[in-house]
């Protein structure tokens, strides 16, 4: 672990990044400092950070947590600078948009019904497959299960808070044939969530961790990863699964009866529409 020091504390779009790094043993990872990729920063000061950037600040937004590392990994458990940092943004009126894997949120459903009562409060689970041993396959053994994540799904939504299921990491020849994927939507679909998000099918990987993921990903898939090279899909920057385009439009036709959003663009300018529940809505989408 090492301490992040910064005078700052949010991005230039609304991101609060408490903890940074691999928080997980997950064959993705989005950056890797030094040698060591389960190496995890950690913004001490983020709290104080906090209260003193929203009490200055003359609008109110979305804050997006958990781009750059869960924000409910094992070493929030002692800390509670989530949990600190929610209550600040409760007490001023701020949305938030949560990405997790661990069902330790569930500690913070007083705060976050809390949120949910007077703005937006959204929590994005990643979902990637059905099945048990390929989800802990790609994201190690320290992540929830797939059952646990299902009733998450359900606790969260229960209580009023709005649920994007995220059908990430898609790796191909692993868990992007159209039958599972299929199964996996429509099981899905048997909850009350606002968004699925398909990402459309679609696996960014940056030069500097291409190795990395590639390395993991013959490690944990060794004859995936054989078609997967035969196939010539590790020559883009880009992985997206095998006849994504088609599935896509499959997927399309199962999702769009139902009253969930599913268009990549458009969960992602939901994600960012700060709104008001006691007042209207604000449409815009301050960026300071």
């Amino acid at each position: 672990m090492y301490r992040i020091e910064s005078s700052t504390i949010l991005t230039p779009q609304n991101g609060l990044n408490i903890y940074r790094g691999r928080t997980h043993d997950s064959v993705t990872l989005t950056e890797i400092r030094g040698h060591d990729p389960m190496d995890i920063g950690i913004k001490y000061d983020a709290p104080e950070l906090l209260e003193g950037t929203l009490r200055t600040r003359r609008s109110t937004c979305m804050i997006l947590m958990g781009n750059l590392g869960d924000p409910y990994n094992d070493i929030e458990k002692e800390l509670e600078l989530t949990r600190s940092c929610l209550k600040i943004i409760e007490n001023n009126d701020y949305g938030v948009c949560i990405s997790t894997h661990q069902s330790l949120i569930l500690r913070d459903m007083d705060v976050l019904s809390g949120i949910a009562a007077k703005t937006k409060c959204v929590v994005d689970i990643p979902i990637p497959t059905l099945d048990e041993i390929i989800l802990e396959k790609l994201e190690g053994s320290d992540t929830i299960s797939v059952g646990d994540r299902l009733g998450l799904v359900k606790n969260l939504s229960e209580k009023g808070i709005d649920v994007v299921v995220d059908i990430y990491p898609v790796i191909p020849f692993v868990n992007d044939s159209l039958k599972d994927l299929n199964s996996l939507v429509k099981t899905i679909l048997e909850y009350d969530i606002r968004a699925i998000d398909l990402r459309d099918l679609r696996l960014s990987i940056s030069k500097n961790t291409k190795r990395f993921f590639e390395t993991a990903f013959e490690e944990r898939f060794p004859e995936q990863f054989k078609e997967y090279m035969d196939s010539g899909l590790n020559e883009s920057s880009d992985i997206t699964a095998r006849n994504d385009k088609q599935m896509i439009r499959d997927l399309d036709k199962m999702i769009k009866p139902h009253k969930v959003m599913y268009d990549t663009r458009q969960i992602k300018l939901w994600r960012r529409q700060y709104e008001n529940k006691t007042t209207g809505k604000q449409m815009t989408i301050p960026f300071e």
